[in-house]
């Protein structure tokens, strides 16, 4: 199934970009980069088109992005 319009507007934004209505945290776990800062790492689902999404969350990272993933969640 091709990505919903909301879908499309978040690849490749930043991930202090918030989730649409229809995604969904799956899952998140915490992550470490070395030993100077730590983080997480959120997985979603949409409810609509169900295309899956990662996104870290860290202070160290003001350029990360969202990202489609195929990690089974």
């Amino acid at each position: 199934m091709p990505d919903c319009p909301e879908c499309r507007a978040l690849h490749g934004a930043n991930a202090s970009i918030s989730p649409h209505a229809n995604l969904l945290l799956h899952s998140d776990a915490g992550i470490n980069f070395g030993a100077t800062a730590t983080g997480h790492v959120e997985y979603y689902r949409c409810n609509v088109c169900g295309a899956t999404w990662e996104r870290i969350r860290a202070r160290s990272e003001p350029d990360a992005i969202w990202q489609k993933t195929d990690k089974p969640l």
